[in-house]
């Protein structure tokens, strides 16, 4: 289980959710009208951290009688209020988020969800540790940003060696303070998921990953959409989602040449972007009924870990209808 302290953090975050939504309401910039000439536009906004909106961004993807508009967003609890609200149509997320955004009353919906990424998250610790496996753990400190996939990975790790959160200690930190902290040894590991565990391998010789961590969660990216544009944007979204299929198949077959087109927009090398785009899942999956099995089971592991507060129905979460724009074969 979480430390009683991780608990309070987690509890925060969605606290403040809960209250962005409030503010949010269920009005806003989302009533589509679509322009003179028929065009339906869609604002998507891109992470450099996880997933294909990279991709899409660097490629300006777009598609007949639709704009897309590319935006950042810093913030995850104004991103999850300007979603709501409905002036932001989509958005990419580990599978984490909206399970957790649904607990604490969403309406946002997921159009689609990666195939697994089980591999690449690692834990990183340095060469002279001593340190090769989860088992030698025991005593030591771990960093992570706990309020996702690496929070789990880190709860399922215990129990596959039969440790508790009393011989672990979880320390919740993330991006260049996690690694800062792991260089100067004020934590013995840290977890990194591509492409920045790549990266701080690159760049940090002196680091190490241990074996034993790949295959542990599945570390899904999910894109996920307004209540607005679910309901009134539905064929745009259509026509989206099979240039994005396409897309991110393809990125999965020719790693290299993604790369070259996402580094101009990111800060990591070409190495550390051909590596990320090899390990990731093989594009997009179908959201059916084995999918929906497994996400259940997924919330409601979060719920005994308690890093949601209360049950919910993956169903009104995950939605299959663009299944048939995957690409065929």
């Amino acid at each position: 289980m979480f430390t009683r302290s991780s608990r309070r953090a987690t509890i925060a975050a969605a606290t403040a959710l809960a209250a962005a939504l409030a503010v949010a309401g269920c009005g806003g910039g989302g009533d589509d009208a679509a322009a003179a000439d028929g065009t339906v536009s869609l604002t998507l906004v891109t992470t450099d951290l996880y997933g294909y909106t990279p991709l899409f961004e660097a490629k300006d993807l777009q598609v007949p009688g639709v704009k897309i508009t590319y935006r950042e967003f810093a913030n995850s609890v104004e991103l999850n209020s300007a979603m709501e609200a409905g002036q932001i149509d989509i958005s990419d997320t580990g599978d984490i988020g909206p399970i957790n955004a649904a607990a604490s009353g969403s309406r946002q919906k997921v159009i689609g969800c990666t195939r697994p990424n089980d591999q690449n998250i690692k834990y990183i610790v340095r060469r002279d540790s001593g340190i090769a496996s989860f088992a030698d753990l025991r005593g030591k400190r771990v960093g992570m940003p706990i309020r996702s996939n690496h929070g789990l990975l880190y709860e399922r790790l215990l129990k596959k060696n039969n440790l508790t959160d009393n011989d672990v200690k979880a320390v919740n930190i993330s991006g260049a303070d996690g690694v800062n902290a792991l260089v100067k040894g004020d934590i013995e590991a840290y977890s990194a998921n591509a492409p920045g565990s790549p990266d701080i391998l690159e760049r940090f010789p002196d680091l190490v990953e241990i074996d034993g961590i790949a295959g542990t969660v599945n570390n899904l990216y999910c894109l996920r959409v307004s209540p607005q544009a679910y309901e009134k944007k539905h064929e745009a979204l259509r026509a989206f989602f099979r240039v994005a299929a396409e897309t991110g198949l393809w990125a999965s077959q020719h790693p290299d040449e993604a790369a070259e087109l996402v580094k101009p927009h990111v800060d990591y090398s070409l190495a550390t972007l051909s590596t990320t785009f090899r390990i990731s899942g093989a594009g997009y999956q179908p959201i059916d009924d084995a999918f929906l099995v497994q996400q259940q089971a997924f919330a409601d592991e979060l719920l005994d870990v308690e890093f949601i507060e209360k049950p919910v129905d993956v169903k009104q979460i995950f939605v299959g209808d663009f299944n048939d724009e995957l690409p065929k074969g």
